[in-house]
């Protein structure tokens, strides 16, 4: 009897190890089916672009100063690297890329020098963005960033107060008045306000519009402050009786729109009241 029994284990034993022996081959067989799905990016073929760094920080920025940083693109790939285009975020930023070094064959670099102008910038942290465009496989638009932080200068200050009325001149001029020019309305506080009022985590110095901050004030309030600005703050007079860039009819089409906006934002409130959910304030920056 103990014969058969023993016979019996060890066929059962047999068997439980070749199962075992299954499972672990399939197992194999699985993982490197999966890992075949994952291709390296190093095992790309095609052009690939390469930078010495992507994110530059100029510490900190003096006020009435323009700071030049180079970053070096390589190409690393197997093809021919063509750079379409390198445009940065605003037009304190500049961007200097030798035309004839758009093609890149691998193994050879191109500097991209880049130069922020901080003429009449507000105090605090700074962020633009470059974006290069190429025809490479591992990414055919790549953004660049510098970063830093503006602190007061005592030439672009008369005594404590900054002559903000600069934005409207030299490189400024080009976020601060060429983008507005014959718009009206909504088009016009886009191009014209919202370059600095927003979202605080974009590193907007100005309250955005859905705020308290901008909401809590008449039309009347809203004509003045943009025709006059407010003394010693980041809040330029842009009225052409002060050398602004916007007549009265503009600055009318500005207070019309925000007057509208407002109007939309308090039905949209009052609904979300009266559905039990909690109105938003917006951002909490204002004018310092």
């Amino acid at each position: 009897m103990k014969r058969p029994i023993s016979i019996l284990v060890a066929a059962f034993a047999l068997f439980a190890a070749f199962l075992a022996l299954e499972v672990s081959t399939d197992s194999i067989g699985m993982r490197s089916a999966v890992a075949g799905l994952f291709v390296p990016q190093d095992t790309l073929k095609g052009p690939k672009i390469e930078f010495n760094e992507e994110v530059h920080n100029f510490g900190k920025i003096e006020q009435n100063t323009s700071p030049t940083t180079t970053f070096m693109i390589k190409s690393v790939g197997t093809d021919t690297l063509e750079i379409v285009s390198a445009n940065p975020s605003c037009g304190c930023t500049a961007v200097l890329l030798d035309p004839a070094k758009k093609r890149l064959a691998p193994g050879q670099s191109v500097e991209l020098k880049v130069t922020f102008d901080a003429h009449n910038k507000a105090p605090g942290n700074m962020t633009k963005v470059i974006t290069v465009s190429s025809n490479a496989v591992n990414g055919a638009q790549r953004q660049l960033r510098i970063t830093g932080d503006i602190f007061k200068s005592t030439v672009a200050h008369a005594g404590s107060a900054m002559s903000i009325q600069g934005v409207f001149e030299g490189s400024c001029a080009s976020c601060h008045v060429e983008k507005g020019k014959g718009e009206l309305g909504a088009k016009l506080y886009e191009a014209d306000c919202a370059v600095c009022h927003g979202d605080a985590k974009e590193h907007k110095p100005g309250a955005d519009i859905a705020s308290d901050a901008m909401m809590n004030y008449e039309p009347s309030e809203w004509k003045k402050i943009i025709a006059d600005g407010v003394p010693n703050s980041n809040m330029p007079a842009f009225h052409t009786k002060h050398k602004g860039p916007l007549n009265d009819e503009e600055i009318a089409s500005l207070v019309d729109y925000m007057s509208a906006f407002k109007k939309n934002l308090m039905r949209e409130r009052q609904m979300k009241s009266l559905n039990g959910g909690g109105a938003s304030t917006g951002t909490s920056n204002t004018h310092k």
